[in-house]
């Protein structure tokens, strides 16, 4: 269920700074349930996805920058044998 807990993380984060009200990054990484190092790794890995993301002292948070948002989708679906086999050319 990690897996799940960090989508809901990424999930809060991106609405965190759509909204512009992140405050520090010690209180997002409190917020988020992370260390402070954790939360510049998450950042780092929305920017390797071309996330422009920078904190304004101004705001006291963090902020996009040229966008808006970005959209995140995820789901989960079960396979069934036929359908796994499919995706997996043939072998199991």
């Amino acid at each position: 269920m990690e897996f799940i807990r960090q989508i809901e993380r990424i999930q809060l984060l991106n609405k965190l700074v759509k909204e512009q009200r992140t405050g520090s990054p010690e209180n997002l990484a409190k917020r988020l349930g992370v260390s402070r190092a954790r939360l510049y790794l998450m950042l780092e890995e929305l920017r390797d996805y071309g996330a422009k993301i920078k904190f304004s002292k101004k705001l006291n948070s963090f902020e996009y920058q040229d966008c808006k948002e970005i959209d995140l989708r995820f789901s989960v679906k079960v396979l069934k044998e036929q359908e796994s086999i499919l995706i997996s050319a043939g072998k199991k």
